[in-house]
């Protein structure tokens, strides 16, 4: 996991301060968090790293991008901790869980989050609270909470639960435990409360939308709201999770400085928003993609309302690494970078994976007939009667497809400026 992570200043943040209260420090820490970002922007992946250091204890002080998490803490490590986890779309209050593998019947999160810390015995404490769904007060919360060791507490996906256990009463009686644990956690010397409250906004109905702000509010009341942010980071997070290298071959090297090199000659034309005077470490920075088609992401598609930040930048870059590595041999396609005329549009799942980031596919006849998809698509057939350098460059392709993502697709109001 942790080879896989870039971990981004706010990944770094969220773990400092995890890293100091679990050994006791309150100083500079928060004991409750409220991870937010747009859909898809890495809140899961957060608690996932507080997850495995927490579990991994001293252990993890050998992996990597731990080590400066240390230093910046100034702690010697983390130290092993009880951690329980909740996430809403797995746990179904009707069903519950346990029962029939020699473990207790667990009803509510308080009762599935005692179990998780201290077993059967320690599940007894909050047993008839369980039973009758109803929240544990600070008291009765205080006694389950382990004291031999720090304790961390993370809760994922909260509103789908909310949304399911509301005509039960139990959104309710959650809201009232999230309150008396966000105060005992503050209480506590070391314990750490991380949620997250991710649901897309179009798809909540009225009463999602009011519990969501409610539990908003709380969470950031008597905690501290994190916004999973990367943006510029966003370069580093995808090279770690899509390829493998020790750094840049000479080849690449080679190939960014060519492009700065033109950037610097042609200053006068590109978009103010590019800095020709860092072009070199920009192009270095983002190969084997071209700066442009990263940001364009930052610039205009993250306003979009369906679009997932991480998660879905992630699918359609590994969609077009796949297609581009596979077109080097089939059409012999050789790009010296990945930028965005290169979108392989014509592919279908390429195609379905971005109109899922633009919220709706009513551009499916229109990029198929403009641009390529259908043999007799406009730009195909302008490059197919153009002279030979155009034909083999698919110049009218590159240009409409560019024009496709600067624009947002024609999803927002928004256009391809000429420099663009």
């Amino acid at each position: 996991f942790f080879e896989r992570t870039y971990v981004t200043k706010t990944l770094s943040d969220l773990a400092v301060s995890t890293a100091r209260r679990l050994n006791g420090i309150k100083v500079e820490t928060s004991a409750v968090f409220n991870l937010s970002t747009q859909f898809g922007g890495g809140k899961t992946h957060a608690l996932t790293l507080l997850y495995h250091m927490a579990k991994g204890g001293p252990r993890a002080s050998a992996w990597k991008g731990v080590s400066s998490v240390l230093d910046r803490a100034q702690v010697k490590s983390v130290p092993e901790a009880a951690v329980a986890v909740f996430v809403g779309t797995e746990f179904d209050a009707l069903t519950g869980r346990g029962g029939k593998d020699g473990t207790p019947k667990r009803h509510t999160p308080w009762g599935e989050i005692e179990f998780q810390l201290g077993g059967a015995q320690a599940f007894s404490v909050v047993a008839q609270h369980d039973k009758e769904r109803t929240a544990p007060a600070t008291e009765v919360i205080r006694h389950f909470l382990p004291n031999d060791r720090p304790v961390l507490i993370l809760m994922d996906e909260l509103v789908n639960f909310m949304s399911r256990s509301r005509k039960s009463g139990l959104t309710t009686q959650l809201y009232s435990f999230m309150q008396n644990l966000s105060e005992e956690a503050r209480a506590q010397e070391r314990l750490v409360l991380a949620a997250s409250l991710p649901s897309l906004a179009d798809e909540m109905t009225p009463e999602d939308e009011a519990d969501f702000e409610r539990f908003q509010k709380l969470l950031d009341r008597l905690g501290k709201a994190m916004v999973m942010s990367a943006e510029t980071e966003t370069a580093e997070i995808i090279r770690r999770r899509l390829f493998e290298w020790g750094g840049l071959p000479d080849e690449a090297r080679k190939t960014a400085g060519e492009y700065a090199d033109w950037i610097l000659e042609h200053r006068e034309q590109i978009p103010k928003w590019f800095s020709a005077d860092t072009a070199r470490e920009a192009f270095a920075a983002t190969y084997p993609f071209h700066p442009a088609l990263l940001s364009v992401f930052e610039r205009k598609w993250r306003a979009l309302p369906r679009f997932q930040q991480t998660r879905g930048i992630l699918r359609l870059l590994a969609l077009w690494v796949s297609n581009a590595y596979q077109a080097g041999y089939r059409d012999a396609h050789k790009d010296p970078l990945i930028g965005m005329g290169t979108a392989p549009l014509d592919d279908t799942l390429f195609r379905v994976a971005a109109f899922e980031q633009l919220g709706s596919g009513q551009l499916e006849a229109a990029v198929t007939t403009d641009i390529c998809g259908k043999k007799d698509a406009h730009a195909v057939a302008l490059d197919g009667a153009a002279v030979d350098s155009i034909r083999k460059a698919r110049l009218h392709q590159k240009i409409a497809t560019a024009i496709f993502f600067e624009s947002n697709g024609g999803q927002a109001k928004a256009e391809a400026t000429m420099p663009e």
